[in-house]
């Protein structure tokens, strides 16, 4: 798969966990609803141009179970922060910024040293399509000093 359909399922990949975060829903089920609701669909950009909706299902479906596996802990919200060093719980961040840094954790957790650098820079440029530098600094820290722990 090219870098570039990569890039874009892990887009694919943060609305779910956006839309998870957001109803509460089954987020298998929400993986399956996606799937079959937007794969291959074309949709307006800002421009009025048609553009195509793609992602890769089966590397989607991967990313998803590593997101299940997360969650399954229960306390990855305490994980995360005891790594936050301002005055604000991750419960309370907006939900795309929890999306954003849910998504690449879940999939860094569960990918071997040689590509974490690689998929950590692919998930902050995602990140500067929605969300301020200052945001985008803040999961920045706090991915790298997670990734620094996991490495102990």
């Amino acid at each position: 798969m090219n870098n570039r359909l990569k890039s874009k399922t892990r887009l694919a990949f943060i609305q779910i966990i956006f839309q998870f975060l957001s109803t509460k829903n089954d987020v298998n089920e929400i993986f399956h609803e996606f799937n079959q609701n937007y794969k291959n669909v074309f949709i307006d950009s800002i421009d009025n141009k048609k553009i195509k909706f793609e992602f890769n299902s089966n590397y989607l479906k991967i990313l998803v179970s590593f997101y299940s596996k997360l969650i399954e802990s229960k306390d990855y919200f305490s994980q995360i922060d005891k790594h936050i060093s301002f005055n604000r719980k991750f419960e309370k961040w907006d939900m795309i910024n929890q999306s954003i840094l849910l998504a690449a954790l879940s999939e860094l957790q569960n990918t071997e040293n040689a590509k974490i650098k690689i998929i950590f820079n692919d998930y902050l440029n995602i990140g500067k399509l929605f969300i301020d530098q200052t945001n985008i600094t803040t999961i920045n820290a706090i991915l790298d000093k997670i990734i620094y722990d996991n490495k102990k």
